[in-house]
């Protein structure tokens, strides 16, 4: 099963991801603060991740190359 990290500030969002995300078969796991969101990516080991660009305190594309790093 694919593990995706949601990386997304609004709730609606989120949930919407989740929900889709679900009921293909994909386990997400989502963050709606970026400052959680290398942690989380630490704990939960995701093959994807999903963001936002604009998030507030870090924007998505720094986000990625946190993550990449």
């Amino acid at each position: 099963m694919a593990r995706i990290l949601i990386v997304e500030d609004n709730a609606l969002n989120i949930k919407l991801f989740c929900d889709l995300l679900a009921a293909h078969g994909p386990q997400p796991q989502a963050v709606s603060d970026t400052r959680q969101a290398l942690d989380t990516a630490r704990e939960f080991d995701p093959e994807l991740v999903i963001t936002d660009i604009q998030l507030p305190h870090v924007s998505g594309l720094e986000l990625i190359r946190l993550l990449r790093a």
